[in-house]
């Protein structure tokens, strides 16, 4: 199913961004960048295009990722936010995003993606 796609990810703690990151392989994306610094994540974004973002949103001690992640969604990137807190959710969703509540378990963020492709695969076909 994501054979062919690149997905971004943004997470400040590396054992959940190491475990993650591995689940987002085994689901066969082509590419999977890991950043645990939002200037580190910036920096992949100036260099690469990606069709999915899976974005922390409270990383490095106070800053956020809802610029970046409202950027790349400008640009065509599915974005998912992710975090602990559930009033974030709440607006974001209400702004069109998609959100997980931390922490989440990887079949539901496997189950987020496939809903995702699902809804980008009726968007191109008018259904």
């Amino acid at each position: 199913m994501f054979e062919n796609s690149t997905i971004l990810y943004l997470e400040d703690e590396p054992l959940i961004a190491m475990d993650t990151g591995d689940h987002l392989e085994d689901l066969g994306f082509s590419r999977v960048d890991i950043a645990y610094r939002l200037a580190s994540a910036q920096k992949l974004v100036e260099k690469h295009t990606f069709d999915f973002a899976l974005l922390d949103i409270n990383v490095d001690g106070g800053q956020t990722s809802l610029d970046l992640g409202r950027r790349l969604a400008k640009g065509g990137t599915t974005v998912i936010f992710a975090s602990g807190n559930s009033g974030a959710g709440r607006d974001l969703r209400a702004e069109g995003f998609s959100f997980l509540d931390k922490p989440f378990a990887l079949s539901d963020l496997t189950d987020h993606l496939a809903a995702m492709v699902a809804f980008k695969a009726e968007r191109r076909t008018g259904s």
